[in-house]
C-alpha cells in the first residue's frame, strides 16, 4: 500500500522496508516534520558484539540522525540482568556483573562507527543508571498497578512459552515492566518520543508508551522494523547459534 509520509526520516524508513509496525503513524508522522524528535533503541548486553540482524536497528538511529533528529543507544546494563524472554524458548543464562560490563564495553564499539556521538548529536546511556537504584516496593507501588497480568500473559514472548509448557521465571516475567520503565525514565531525562527496535520488541515498546502515557500523562510513540532471521527462519540473537 502507497504512503505519503511527509517527514524525511519516515520516507526514508518505508523506501528501505524498514517499517513492520508503528503507533499513530499520522502523529508521529507530524512530530517528525515539526521538529526535532529524540527517540531510542535499547540494546541489551548478552554477548560482547553485535549480529548482522542489529545492522538494522543501528540504520533506524543512523537515519534518525541523519534526517535531523537525535539518537539515543541505551545499553541494557539494567535490563540483562534479568533476560528477556523474546524469542526464547528457555530461559537466558545469568550473567555476571564484571561479564554484562564486559559485554557493554564490547558492543559499544559498533555504535561509533555509524553513529556521531560528537557535541551532543546523539546520546549513549546505561539503564543500571536508574534500573539498579529502583526501590522494589516503591517500584511495585508506583508502576506495578499499570500493568494486568492478564495482558502480560497474551505477549508472544509469554505465550508461546506456557503454550509449550516450557518454564518461565519470574525474573523473566518482569522484564517487559523494566523495560517499560525505561521509557518512562528516558521522556522525563531527555524528552525522548519514539521508540524503536525489531519486531518481535512489540509488545515491550507497547507496554512503554501505555506506561508513560498513564505515569506522566504524556503522547509518545513506537516504531519496529522487520526482523532479519536465519536460513530456518529463526530470530538472530546475540547468543543465539549461527549469529
Amino acid at each position: 500500500m502507497a504512503t505519503n509520509y511527509k517527514s524525511e526520516f519516515l520516507r526514508i524508513l518505508d523506501e528501505r522496508g524498514f517499517i513492520h509496525q508503528m503507533t499513530d503513524a499520522a502523529a508521529l508522522d507530524a512530530q517528525l516534520t515539526k521538529g526535532q524528535v529524540t527517540g531510542y533503541i535499547g540494546f541489551d548486553a548478552t554477548a560482547s558484539s553485535l549480529h548482522v540482524g542489529n545492522l538494522v536497528s543501528i540504520m533506524l538511529l543512523r537515519w534518525l540522525q541523519k534526517t535531523g533528529h537525535k539518537p539515543i543507544v541505551v545499553i541494557g546494563g539494567g535490563t540483562t540482568k534479568a533476560g528477556d524472554p523474546s524469542g526464547r524458548d528457555e530461559m537466558r543464562k545469568l550473567l555476571s556483573v564484571e561479564d554484562i560490563k564486559n559485554n557493554a564495553e564490547g558492543i559499544l564499539q559498533n555504535f561509533r562507527q555509524f553513529i556521531d556521538f560528537s557535541n551532543e548529536r546523539a546520546i549513549l546511556v546505561d539503564n543500571a543508571e536508574w534500573l539498579d537504584k529502583l526501590n522494589y516496593i516503591e517500584f511495585l507501588r508506583d508502576v506495578g498497578p499499570h500493568f494486568s497480568v492478564n495482558r502480560m500473559l497474551s505477549f508472544d514472548s509469554v505465550k508461546l512459552r506456557l503454550d509449550r509448557e516450557q518454564n518461565l521465571s519470574f525474573i523473566e516475567f518482569n522484564y517487559m515492566i523494566m523495560q517499560a520503565y525505561d521509557f518512562v525514565e528516558l521522556k522525563r531525562r531527555y524528552d525522548c518520543t519514539l521508540q524503536m527496535g525489531g519486531s518481535d520488541q512489540w509488545g515491550n515498546i507497547v507496554n512503554g508508551i501505555e506506561l508513560t502515557r498513564r505515569v506522566d500523562d504524556r503522547d509518545v510513540f513506537g516504531l519496529t522494523s522487520p526482523l532479519i532471521t536465519t536460513a530456518s527462519g529463526a530470530k538472530m540473537g546475540k547468543t543465539a547459534n549461527g549469529a
